[in-house]
């Protein structure tokens, strides 16, 4: 569901929500955000897990040293800990526009059948020549709707198309059932981003609103380094993810009960019908192409590197494509997200991370 911009009051809300950024091994990173977050005001939760503590971390901020516990851990610890209403997942490697967090805080504090509320995403683009060009991330979030009267359709409609609500802000109710007790126990790759998504979708409806939520410097995980990165469709079928998989259904499936009133099996049939949604529109592999299919791209490489002028003319165009896509993007969030971009590839500029 999208929603008419907010006027400009909300700006200066201090919000009753906690930022809470986990890290391991980014100290770079770690900085980075806690410069971008710690003059909101707002109250900031770091749960680091890097061998040796942070570095010069601002005063105020609430920083917790966890040498090598498992991200699944540190947030569940963080979730117990948060003392606000709301609270919101910000990466050490993104930059959450801290103007969309308050206007999320403020339709949530308006809409008590709302559970989340997040804005429109962008991702840097990197490039030889160090500019951060950005490009949208996420899409499909404005076309989908998580605003059904039950859970169980909730749940169904977070796959079609699939809503990532990782950095959502979210009620904190909600965030202590997807990192509740038991969580650091369910090891696997994603295992957080969906039980926060699958939490949040239990727990009520999810609005987008027309803001710049946040800008995305994607940077490869140390947290994952070497790790295998099997997705839900093989994690939710293999022997060897049996266990962690059935601890996380039994106790999300066990939320949903308390939370609709399902009976055990009803309930633990709507998280499973969700679990096969998701593995059915995103774990599937696609079909290679024949070689036959890959001639054009091969051909279009070839004219590139032979004929002077080509490689330039497709970065002009690409590069207008990506501003235009960007401005329309951004059109529902006004001019206020423009601001906040341009503030942001600013840091980007002068801290690269």
């Amino acid at each position: 569901m999208q929603f008419a911009a907010p006027d400009d009051r909300t700006a200066a809300m201090r919000a009753p929500v906690t930022i809470i950024i986990p890290s391991h091994r980014r100290p770079r990173l770690l900085a980075r955000a806690l410069a971008h977050y710690a003059p909101s005001g707002l109250p900031v939760l770091v749960v680091d897990s890097s061998p040796e503590p942070q570095a010069d971390v601002p005063a105020g901020v609430d920083y917790l040293h966890l040498p090598d516990l498992g991200v699944e851990a540190k947030l569940e610890l963080a979730a117990a800990r948060v003392a606000t209403p709301y609270a919101v997942l910000c990466a050490d490697d993104d930059f959450t526009c801290v103007a969309s967090i308050r206007r999320c805080v403020e339709f949530l504090e308006a809409h008590p059948d709302y559970v989340a509320a997040h804005g429109h995403y962008l991702r840097v683009v990197r490039q030889r020549s160090g500019e951060p060009h950005v490009e949208p991330c996420y899409p499909d979030t404005r076309r989908a709707a998580i605003d059904a009267d039950d859970a169980a359709t909730r749940l169904a409609q977070l796959n079609r198309p699939y809503v990532p609500l990782f950095y959502a802000v979210v009620r904190t109710a909600a965030l202590r059932l997807a990192f509740g007790p038991g969580h650091g126990r369910e090891v696997f790759y994603a295992a957080s981003e969906l039980a926060l998504g699958y939490a949040a979708a239990m727990s009520g409806k999810v609005a987008l609103l027309p803001t710049l939520h946040a800008v995305r410097d994607i940077v490869p995980s140390q947290d994952l380094a070497g790790a295998r990165h099997d997705n839900l469709g093989v994690v939710s079928a293999a022997p060897e993810y049996r266990e962690v998989f059935e601890l996380f259904v039994e106790r999300l499936s066990r939320g949903l009960a308390e939370l609709s009133g399902l009976d055990a099996d009803a309930a633990r049939a709507a998280l499973l019908a969700s679990v096969r949604g998701f593995v059915d529109g995103y774990c599937q592999r696609g079909r290679r192409k024949p070689f036959w299919r890959k001639l054009p791209k091969y051909g279009r490489r070839l004219t590139r590197a032979l004929v002077p002028g080509v490689a330039a003319r497709e970065e002009a165009a690409a590069r207008t494509a990506r501003e235009r896509a960007v401005a329309d993007y951004l059109a529902p969030a006004g001019a206020s997200a423009r601001a906040d971009l341009e503030d942001i590839l600013d840091k980007l500029r002068r801290s690269p991370g």
